[in-house]
């Protein structure tokens, strides 16, 4: 692979488009959270490790977007276990 000098290994440096790898991890923790995992057991998958660095993953999950997403989340099944426990009652 080509070094392009300070800028790093890409020469779409200045490109606010995410990287592969990042939108791949990123879908992976939404739909592992969406299917009820924590987000802690998600960060310690192989698949995870895998992607990168500590700090890349770190990096890739301190997006504004994934963790409003995140909380949305949790909004909304606390919002469906209110709703079925008030129609137990």
């Amino acid at each position: 692979m080509a070094n392009w000098g300070p800028l790093g290994r890409t020469p779409y440096f200045f490109s606010a488009r995410r990287s592969f790898r990042e939108e791949r991890l990123l879908s992976y923790i939404r739909r592992e959270h969406r299917r009820g995992r924590h987000l802690g057991e998600i960060l310690d998958d192989p698949y995870v490790r895998r992607c990168g660095s500590r700090e890349f993953v770190w990096a890739t999950i301190r997006h504004t977007s994934l963790i409003e997403l995140l909380e949305a989340d949790v909004r909304e099944a606390f919002a469906r276990t209110t709703a079925a426990l008030s129609k137990a009652e």
